[in-house]
């Protein structure tokens, strides 16, 4: 059992490392991304499907509805028709709050659940993850999935816009407990209903593509860190990695006997 003292240093250290790799990928990537005039460039792409759908009606290329395709990037749309829900509004606002909003929903509910020390390396991995940082530079709709992550975590029923990005969907359970979850996600439905043909459009699109259903699964690290802040939470969460220890110790084994024996 090691010190409180070498604990804290230990995570301060882990903490401080990882957050100096995320800085060298940021500074090693930019250029790199920069290089292939790519800064921004799926951000780039969500407007343009959301502004032709707005001036033709066509949210999916006649490709990927008549017959097997190879899904090429920023040309391809495997999004839901709910995803107009964002992507439509940003054909009219400024360019650099499809980042600063995301960042703004993620800082502020890391700051209200004030996790505790334990969860700093675990916040900075997710942080230092190479696929959340080129999330961040491309612009890529990750970045607001985090976000409704952690406005789900703390207010339950943003976490329904996660089924945005079906492959992360199962983040839209978050909040499934509370009451404002249900009526989000029947809000959500209601919206979906005059966009029906399109969700026809979107099952063959989706069955003709070569994309699997796990595409972005890789993403995952990246986008736990809020989940991080909610089991360490201040009110209600795991203050320290002894209660952490205690959670996967049965309780039996604080009475110093298997279940079913007698005392």
């Amino acid at each position: 059992m090691f010190s409180p003292r070498v604990t804290r240093i230990a995570i301060l250290t882990a903490t401080g490392a990882l957050l100096v790799i995320a800085a060298w990928e940021l500074a090693f990537l930019w250029p790199y991304v920069g290089a292939q005039q790519a800064i921004g460039t799926d951000h780039t792409f969500y407007v343009s499907i959301a502004r032709r759908w707005l001036e033709t009606g066509q949210y999916y290329l006649p490709h990927q509805l008549t017959g097997p395709y190879v899904v090429q990037t920023d040309v391809d749309n495997l999004y839901p028709p709910i995803s107009l829900l964002l992507f439509v509004p940003f054909v009219w606002l400024p360019y650099p709050l499809w980042w600063i909003v995301p960042g703004l929903i993620v800082a502020g509910a890391i700051r209200r659940l004030r996790p505790a020390r334990w969860t700093w390396p675990l916040l900075a991995f997710a942080v230092a993850w190479p696929s959340g940082i080129s999330s961040v530079i491309y612009g890529n709709s990750n970045i607001w999935i985090v976000a409704f992550v952690a406005a789900g975590l703390v207010s339950g029923w943003p976490a329904v816009m996660a089924l945005i990005k079906p492959s992360l969907g199962f983040f839209a359970l978050i909040g499934i407990r509370s009451r404002t979850w249900w009526i989000a996600a029947a809000v959500l439905l209601a919206i979906s209903l005059p966009l029906l043909p399109l969700w026809f459009d979107y099952l063959a699109a989706m069955r003709n593509s070569s994309a699997a259903w796990y595409y972005s699964l890789g993403n995952l690290p990246a986008l736990m860190g809020p989940i991080w802040a909610w089991l360490g939470r201040r009110e209600g969460g795991l203050q320290t990695l002894g209660e952490l220890r205690q959670i996967r110790r049965p309780a039996w084994c604080s009475a110093g006997r298997r279940p079913g024996t007698q005392p």
